[in-house]
Order: C-alpha cells, then sequence, then structure tokens
C-alpha cells in the first residue's frame, strides 16, 4: 500500500513538472526572452548571421520587443547591414524612447549616412534628457563639424572633456575639431593627452600618426604606427597605417613588404591576410592581384569572401570557366548567396546568355535586395535583351541604394543620352562631378549636357577640364570640333577633328565630324573619298564600313551598300544596325522575302527592339500577309505598350480587316498623342471615329491630314466619305472626285466611283 501510494505521489509530482516545463515553453514572454539571450551569446561569439536569426525569432513572438530591435541593430552593424540596423535603431527608440544609447548609434549611423542635421538634433534630444551625457557631447561636436560650426564643435568637445576628463577619447575628439579650426598646436597636445590617459589605445596611436603625416613628418608618423603595431601586433589598421605611409611617400616596395608581412602574420584574420591583394585591386594591378589571390585561396579554402573576390578577379580576365568552377563551389555551399548569384549573372553576361543572367540576377535581387551590385547588374542584364526601360529601374535601385556608385550614375547617363533627355543628363552629370571628380566621362557628358541646352561657354569649359584629365585623349578634339560645328565655325571644327584622327585614326567620331562638314559644304564626292580612306586602313572596322553603307544609301548607290552592309555583317555578325539597313534595302529593291528574313535575323538579337518589329509587320503588311502583321504588332505593344506606330498601324488593320472599331478607336488615340504632327496618325484617328460613327470627329481629322498631304488619295476618298455622312454632297463630290484624278487606276479610285454613281443612283 505504502509502494502504491509513493507511486501516485511521484506520478503527481512528475505531472506537476510536465505542466510547468510545458508552461514555460509555452509562455511567449519567457519565450522572447530566451530567444534575446541565445542571439546575444551568439553576438558576443562574433556569429553574426546566428545572432540575427534567433532575435528574429525573438521579434516574430513580440515585434514591439525594444531590446531584441537594440541587440538586432548591432548584429547588423556587424554585418555592415547599415540600412538595416539604422531601421533596428528607429524602431528601438520609437519603442524606448529612454534608451540613451540607442539614440546616440542612431545619430552615428545619421552622421554617417550624410545626415548632419538629423545627428545633431538626436545629439541635442539626448542633452535635453541628459544635460551631463558625454557621448551626447562627442556627437554634437562631430555633427557641428559637418555642419562646418566649427566654434560650435570646438565649445561641445570642450564641454565633453570638461564632463569625463579622465575618458581619451574626448581628447581625441577635441584634437580633430582643433585641426579643422587650423589650430595644429593644440591639436598635437590633445592626442598626445589621449595617449597619456590611455598608452594602450590603438586609435590615439593612429590618430597621431594620421596627424603626423598630413604635416609630412614623417619619421614621427612612422614611430606612431610602429607603436600602434607594438601595442596591437594582431590588428591589422596599424600595419594599413604604416603601409599607407610608406605609399605616400613614394616607397612602394617598403609598403607592399608591410602589407606581404601582415599576410604572413595574421593567418587568422581576413581583414589581415588581403590586406595585399585588396592593395592590388583598388590600384588597377588585376595581374598581381589575381595571383596573390589565386594564393590566398589556396591558404585559405574556407574564406568564402576571399574565393568571390578571387572568382570576380577571373571574371576580369575573362577566365570564364575557373570563375565558373570556383563560383559554383560557394553556391553549392550557400545557394542563396546574393554576391555569389551577383557572380554567376556576370559570367552568364560574359558569355551573352542574357536570359540566364536576368534570372540569376533576379534571384540575388531577391535574396539580396539591398545588394546596389546586384540592381546594378540586373540593369545590364535588361539592357543586353534591349529592355532600356527596365534597366534604368534597376539603375535607380542601383544608386538609391549606393549613392556614390558611380558605374551605376554612368550606365544612367549613357540611358540620359539615348533618351535625348539632355535636362536629366545634366543632374546626372553633375552627380558624377561630385562623386567621381577626375574621370573624363563626368565632364564628357556635362559638357553634352549643357550644349544640347544650348550653353556652349559651360561646355567649353567641361572639355577643357577633360583636357586636363586626359591630355592625351582624342575625345577632348572631336567633342571641341562638335562643339565648334554648333557654333558655325566650321574652319577650327575641321582643325580639331583631324587632331582628333591624327591621335586615334579609328576614331568614328572625328571620321563622322568631318563627313558632316564635307557634306555641309555639298561636297559628298570628298566625304566618300575621306571614309573609303579610312576603310582602306581599317578594312575590319565595323563602325567605318557601316558609315561608308550609309554615304552609300545617300548617293543611291544601293548595290555598293549592300556590299559593305555584308561585310559589316562578316565582321560583326551580331550587329543590328547593319541587318536593319540592309533589310530595308531589300525591301526598296522588291526582295520582301529576303527583306524579311534580315529582318527576323534583327530581331533575334534584339528582341524588345521596337521599330524592327515595326518594320517588319509594314513589310508583312504591304506583301499582303495583314494576318502576321497584325500579330507583330501586338507583339510590339507587348513590349512597348504606347508605341504611336504599332499603335496606328494595328489600329489600322482593325478597322480595314473588321477588327473591333472599340479597340482600334483606342489604338489610334495612342497613335495621335505620339504622332500629333503626322497626317497618317490623323487619317487613322479619324477613320476610327468613322467607323464607330462619330462623323464630326472625324471630318477635321481627315481635314487636317489633306491639309498637310493634299495628293495622299485615301486621305482625299475618307474625307468625301465623311462629308457624305454629314449631308455636305458638294463637298463630298469634290473630295471624292480628286480622289480619283490622283489615280484613276487605283481600287480607291474605284470605290469613290462606286460612291459617287450610289449618290447620284445612276
Amino acid at each position: 500500500m505504502k509502494r502504491q501510494h509513493c507511486r501516485s505521489v511521484c506520478g503527481g509530482l512528475l505531472l506537476l513538472l510536465f505542466v510547468s516545463l510545458m508552461g514555460c515553453n509555452l509562455d511567449p514572454a519567457a519565450k522572447k526572452q530566451k530567444f534575446l539571450r541565445l542571439g546575444t551569446a551568439e553576438f558576443d561569439k562574433g556569429k553574426y548571421p546566428e545572432a540575427a536569426i534567433y532575435l528574429g525569432r525573438a521579434l516574430q513572438i513580440d515585434p514591439r520587443f525594444a531590446e531584441a530591435h537594440y541587440q538586432l541593430s548591432k548584429t547588423y552593424v556587424k554585418m555592415n547591414s547599415w540600412a538595416a540596423a539604422y531601421q533596428e535603431l528607429r524602431k528601438t527608440v520609437e519603442l524606448q524612447p529612454g534608451n540613451l544609447r540607442a539614440q546616440l548609434d542612431l545619430g552615428q549611423l545619421e552622421l554617417a549616412a550624410g545626415k548632419k542635421q538629423e545627428a545633431k538634433d538626436v545629439a541635442l534630444l539626448v542633452l535635453q534628457g541628459d544635460p551631463k551625457n558625454t557621448d551626447g557631447k562627442l556627437l554634437l561636436s562631430d555633427a557641428e563639424v559637418a555642419l562646418g560650426n566649427f566654434p560650435g564643435a570646438l565649445q561641445a568637445a570642450s564641454e565633453a572633456v570638461a564632463l569625463s576628463p579622465e575618458r581619451a577619447v574626448v581628447y581625441l575628439n577635441l584634437g580633430q575639431v582643433q585641426v579643422r579650426m587650423g589650430k595644429q598646436p593644440e591639436a598635437e597636445a590633445s592626442y598626445r593627452k589621449a595617449l597619456d590617459l590611455d598608452p594602450k589605445s590603438v586609435v590615439a596611436y593612429l590618430t597621431l600618426g594620421t596627424f603626423y603625416e598630413r604635416q609630412k613628418r614623417w619619421p614621427e608618423a612612422e614611430k606612431e604606427f610602429q607603436q600602434a603595431i607594438q601595442v596591437a601586433p594582431t590588428d591589422p589598421a596599424p600595419r594599413a597605417g604604416l603601409a599607407g605611409l610608406y605609399f605616400v611617400q613614394g616607397q612602394v616596395s617598403q609598403g607592399e613588404q608591410v602589407l606581404e608581412t601582415a599576410r604572413n602574420q595574421l593567418t587568422s584574420n581576413p581583414a589581415g591576410y588581403r590586406m595585399l591583394g585588396d592593395y592590388y585591386i583598388a590600384h588597377g594591378q588585376v595581374d598581381k592581384a589575381v595571383s596573390e589571390f589565386s594564393s590566398l585561396v589556396t591558404n585559405h579554402p574556407d574564406d568564402a569572401e576571399v574565393k568571390k573576390s578571387y572568382i570576380q578577379l577571373l571574371i576580369l580576365r575573362n577566365r570564364l570557366d575557373e570563375a565558373t568552377k570556383l563560383n559554383e563551389e560557394v553556391l553549392k555551399k550557400t545557394p542563396q548567396d546574393g554576391e555569389a548569384l551577383v557572380l554567376r549573372g556576370q559570367i552568364n553576361l560574359r558569355q551573352n546568355k542574357s536570359d540566364e543572367a536576368v534570372t540569376t540576377l533576379q534571384s540575388a535581387v531577391k535574396f539580396a535586395p539591398e545588394n546596389a551590385m546586384a540592381h546594378y547588374q540586373l540593369g545590364l542584364a535588361y539592357a543586353q535583351k534591349g529592355n532600356t526601360q527596365q534597366a534604368e529601374i534597376e539603375w535607380r535601385d542601383a544608386v538609391r541604394l549606393r549613392p556614390g556608385f558611380s558605374e551605376a550614375w554612368v550606365a544612367l547617363a549613357a540611358r540620359a543620352v539615348q533618351k535625348g533627355d539632355w535636362s536629366n543628363l545634366e543632374e546626372i552629370s553633375n552627380r558624377l562631378k561630385k562623386i567621381a571628380p577626375n574621370s573624363s566621362e563626368t565632364y564628357l557628358y556635362h559638357a553634352t549636357a549643357r550644349l544640347k541646352q544650348g550653353d556652349a561657354v559651360s561646355a567649353e569649359a567641361d572639355l577643357i577640364r577633360l583636357q586636363q584629365l586626359a591630355p592625351q585623349s582624342p575625345l577632348y578634339y572631336v567633342k571641341m570640333g562638335e562643339l565648334r560645328l554648333y557654333q558655325r565655325r566650321t574652319a577650327e571644327a575641321e582643325a580639331l577633328f583631324r587632331q582628333g584622327l591624327d591621335r586615334d585614326p579609328a576614331s568614328l567620331e572625328a571620321v563622322r565630324g568631318l563627313v558632316q562638314i564635307a557634306q555641309q559644304r555639298n561636297k559628298p564626292a570628298d566625304a566618300m573619298k575621306l571614309v573609303q580612306e579610312q576603310v582602306a586602313r581599317n578594312p575590319n572596322n565595323a563602325g567605318l564600313l557601316l558609315m561608308l553603307a550609309d554615304l552609300q544609301v545617300q548617293l543611291k548607290q544601293s548595290q555598293q551598300a549592300e556590299e559593305s552592309l555584308n561585310r559589316v555583317i562578316n565582321v560583326d555578325s551580331k550587329n543590328v544596325t547593319a541587318l536593319a539597313l540592309l533589310a530595308q534595302i531589300q525591301a526598296s529593291s522588291g526582295r520582301s522575302e529576303a527583306a524579311i528574313a534580315t529582318y527576323q535575323r534583327a530581331i533575334e538579337l534584339a528582341p524588345r527592339d521596337v521599330p524592327l518589329q515595326v518594320a517588319l509587320g509594314v513589310l508583312h503588311e504591304s506583301s499582303g500577309d495583314w494576318q502576321k502583321a497584325e500579330e507583330i504588332y501586338r507583339k510590339a505593344l507587348a513590349v512597348e505598350p504606347e508605341n504611336p506606330l504599332a499603335s496606328n498601324n494595328l489600329a489600322y488593320l482593325l478597322l480595314e480587316h473588321s477588327g473591333s472599331p472599340t479597340a482600334a478607336l483606342t489604338l489610334a488615340q495612342t497613335a495621335r498623342k505620339g504622332l500629333p504632327n503626322l497626317p497618317n496618325s490623323a487619317d487613322t484617328l479619324g477613320w476610327a471615329y468613322f467607323k464607330n460613327g462619330a462623323f464630326s470627329a472625324a471630318a477635321p481629322l481627315f481635314e487636317d491630314a489633306v491639309k498637310k498631304a493634299p495628293n495622299n488619295q485615301t486621305y482625299r476618298y475618307h474625307l468625301g466619305l465623311t462629308y457624305k455622312r454629314l449631308d455636305d454632297p458638294v463637298r463630298a463630290k469634290a473630295e471624292l472626285e480628286k480622289a480619283i484624278t490622283l489615280d484613276p487606276k487605283s481600287s480607291v479610285a474605284d470605290q469613290a466611283r462606286q460612291v459617287l454613281k450610289d449618290s447620284t443612283g445612276s
């Protein structure tokens, strides 16, 4: 009995313990605290992705858990995910306004993002709650420096010193302000005071070393950097400072030796062992960088970042098979690695696999939406497919995420040139002046924008700056030649184009400028001779051959032009412009089948080129295959729904072949909006109104078409029919008779005669 009672009691205790444990596991407050502890523990171990996962789970339980938001912000900072860190800090201070540490961290991020006034506002808010907060004073001092208010910065820095005279950081901050104010002796004393307070402060040694370096006090700077290395032998920063000191003095071999030593000694610190390779990349020494990273990949096979840097270098060297093999190794381990997906997309682009590149880079953007490079490369992929509108969207996302992304800005500048949007080009080039002030492209784009807007003086100033940056480049001479041509200073323009051609015998722009001058002087033979001479010197230059073909077309030398275009295509089988021009020649000579095949070949290379599709549709239409023409126009409108030519032609086909008059009217309205001065669009819209019974709306459109093209038989016929429906027999008869006289043997004339016969009853 006793044993049975004991068993019963023990069973009850176990049940209570189980229920108690289950209660803990089911308590949301306990669970979120558990995940916070786990996330913090992983953070302390330096395992930041794992920390982010645990903290995210805590926030799934309680989205208003301020402590988890704050810890996650610190985690994102360690992962260099600044935008995510910023959002987490914003959420933290929203939920916990009294968390001054979070407020200060937010202010520092605001300052780093260039939001100077916002950072100052945060500092003032902190100091309002705690007037003696030293870190608040330091943030205020930094913000005032950024705003250019040096007296205010000095006051805040001095107050920080008064509040915490035992902290080295306040003297470092004071020294920085004093440097900006030109108080060099006082700054040096402040830096020395910081070192007296904390002789093991690496930051203090580096700050003082940099101070001496800027004053070209080389031995003193070297001493401070060496001292920093002794204090922190495993920290890469002092070694980077010492190497930089040697580089700035032109002692390249000594600087490289410092970085090589860092590579050999800091074998467990990626920031240390890859410094030499990064230096080679930064200075454009690609071959040395390839060799260095090849060695690093061998010695650190588990370092995915090193491997990805090496893959990027292999892509630059077009060693795509090696790059692909290594990159697939990375993706096998981490299939959602955004950077590795970007690299795969770059490889696809190099291989001209546009569809694969788009798919891959869309995945990269999905898994890493804040990766500016992913958006940039996706833009390149769309552009390669001919989808320039979507490409522009991606490039704008890239510069939104990384405002200093010069390559993306350049891509946007090229897009603005393509669209002829000179105001936008000026805005972009002004941005480039700030982020890439030493790039010749910057001034070339700005000069183009100003010239296209009629400001020749500013354009000339930009071109002079371009020459200073690239004195041996032919670009200055070519672009200055274009400017002089715009100013009608033809002789100067000719001399400049010839100087450009001397510097680059294959300069298409220089040849084009000289051809334009010859044509302006009504000397086509001179233009032809010039281009033929250039082609003789560069027989495989597709651009020159294309220019020759264009001249031959202008001179109505169709056979010679066709021969030149075939030479272009032999040299460059993917030259869409040459294929399009060849198709035009074939169509004009009555070889419709050949022209259709050539257009189809061009469209395969540029499937989103709407003008090509419209041209092919017109060719099918003129050949009597209106069903195929309709299909092609619809494909064109799927790419560009507002394209006026495709809209106009499809509308007319629908009206002529029992299509929907309502749908045709919508298309015709789109066409007229895009082509407001074209008589054809007026006629199509008028015909659509006519077919919908709106004769009063149709009449003025036909009248406009006839006014602009009085000898167009169809326009006259349509106007005559409309007058008949409006009970205006006199004007109807006049227009129908005029239509007949324009081409008495045509089918339109037959229709007009029938209408007149029906009207008279004879």
